[in-house]
């Protein structure tokens, strides 16, 4: 994080919306909101790629997540690491 604060902002831009372009799914955690983890989720869904969003089942999660009904997106929850990372296997093995 602190190397992330002397980037350039076009820098990260460029460089986040690159990584985008050239992954097949992503996978997010939105436990914590995120305007820039927001548009990168939508700019994964315009471009019709399957994204996984992922929070901890106590947390209140933005309605803009949770009620959108992209067939390219899947929400899930989890309690423990272990259930975060079995989630993204199985969003992994649906997505192949």
């Amino acid at each position: 994080m602190r190397a992330e604060r002397v980037v350039d902002p076009g820098e990260v831009y460029h460089r986040d919306i690159s990584w985008i372009e050239q992954c097949q799914v992503l996978v997010a955690e939105v436990s914590t909101p995120s305007h820039g983890v927001g548009y990168e989720i939508a700019y994964a869904l315009e471009r019709g790629k399957p994204v996984l969003c992922c929070f901890r089942r106590d947390v209140r999660v933005s309605k803009m997540i949770t009620g959108n009904d992209s067939p390219t997106l899947r929400v899930g929850t989890y309690t423990s690491p272990e259930e975060a990372l079995a989630l993204v296997d199985r969003f992994l093995g649906e997505a192949a």
